[in-house]
């Protein structure tokens, strides 16, 4: 069950866990640290990390996949398999973090990157999404495909009940955006912010066929937008319109037919969303990060007010250039936060230069209210900015 009241947590690889050692590794984040809650990546995109403080490797190259065993029944109502990561030996493999941070009355949450992967659309090429130009994202799953749905349903229930997970932190479980974390980014002048919304719209076969379900012409459109790109891409970029993708906009071309296919999308995250929401309800678990936000916004295709009262912990983050307006900022936030919910705030300890620097923002944050505190990944920090973590352990000890 997820901690109530205050916790002190830090996102972490497996691998940082078992390359160190479980036993050394949480001894160090209990003893320095002073911390007792983990976000565990259970599923993570391909990337290259320096690991200063990893016994084992200085640098990972890593594919993504899953790292657990997948073992749920669930896993039989989608074609999809996992692609299982680097460094999984045994089917016991994330049994043991789990079980050994339980035995020190830690809370464990996962994240998760849903849609965003290297492998499976290499493997599963129906399962991408597809441009108005007719190219395949190649790093994209589309959460309009049955299989996708599944897949991401099946992952959130292996992690709840499988491994008892206090919560899901999501990441990319909606559409992705054009040329999202491409592998070789070529484009010397990006085209245009509204040509690379266009760009990121997907056409496949479920998008179409949903959006027929809801009397829009999705082939039209999408012919309408392959002939516009075909005629702003080739312009010298001096002559681009250079405004951002808004609602008006948005409202307002392509003889409204933008409108209401975003409109069709937005349905279909959503629906999505309250579909791993009431997952992690009947697991009495929490679905993370949001914000204060109970609203439907078309145009980032979510509708915030399907989570809203589900809410358990609230995404908060000071903005300003000074702690004075850090602290009003904090403290407007916290009177949005819902009566049912607690607030949250995450730290990066890497963008600090000193110990009493990172005190004083995790104080400020708990002296405005916030008992909930999490940390940035920790094989990517250096051995002397995780101890500067405990020197603040006050913000969440005390309750």
């Amino acid at each position: 069950m997820l901690k109530r009241g205050s916790s002190g947590g830090i996102y972490i690889h497996p691998w940082d866990i078992t390359d160190e050692g479980i036993d050394d590794c949480y001894d160090f984040l209990d003893q320095s640290c002073g911390l007792n809650e983990l976000f565990v990546a259970a599923a993570y995109h391909a990337s290259t990390f320096v690991l200063p403080h990893n016994p084992k490797r200085l640098v990972r190259w890593d594919d993504g996949g899953i790292y657990f065993t997948p073992k749920h029944a669930r896993w039989g109502d989608t074609s999809i398999q996992p692609a299982l990561g680097s460094g999984v030996d045994s089917d016991s493999y994330l049994t043991q973090i789990v079980d050994k941070a339980r035995d020190r009355d830690w809370g464990v949450l996962f994240f998760v990157v849903f849609h965003y992967s290297v492998p499976l659309p290499t493997r599963y090429p129906h399962t991408c999404c597809i441009d108005a130009l007719g190219e395949p994202h190649r790093t994209y799953l589309c959460p309009s495909n049955p299989d996708v749905r599944s897949y991401d349903l099946a992952l959130v229930e292996e992690l709840l009940d499988t491994y008892s997970g206090d919560g899901i932190r999501h990441e990319s479980l909606g559409f992705g955006g054009w040329n999202q974390i491409a592998l070789c980014n070529k484009v010397e002048v990006l085209p245009t912010p509204r040509d690379q919304f266009l760009l990121s719209l997907c056409f496949c076969e479920h998008c179409v066929s949903r959006a027929h379900e809801e009397d829009v012409d999705a082939l039209s459109l999408r012919g309408s937008i392959r002939d516009h790109l075909y005629r702003s891409l080739p312009q010298n970029p001096t002559e681009w319109d250079d405004s951002a993708p808004d609602e008006q906009w948005a409202r307002n071309v392509f003889g409204g037919q933008l409108w209401r296919y975003l409109d069709v999308r937005c349905h279909t995250v959503s629906s999505l969303f309250g579909e791993v929401q009431n997952l992690c309800n009947s697991h009495d678990a929490a679905f993370m990060p949001f914000g204060t936000r109970n609203d439907r916004d078309v145009m980032a295709c979510n509708d915030y007010s399907l989570m809203y009262p589900h809410l358990k912990r609230v995404s908060l983050g000071a903005t300003g250039n000074d702690p004075v307006a850090q602290r009003t900022s904090l403290q407007a936030a916290i009177e949005e936060v819902p009566h049912h919910a607690e607030p949250e705030i995450m730290h990066n300890q890497r963008s600090f230069d000193s110990s009493p620097k990172l005190t004083e923002a995790v104080m400020l944050a708990r002296d405005v209210g916030i008992r909930h505190h999490s940390f940035h990944y920790y094989g990517m920090s250096r051995r002397h900015e995780l101890e500067w973590i405990g020197d603040s352990r006050d913000a969440w000890a005390k309750g």
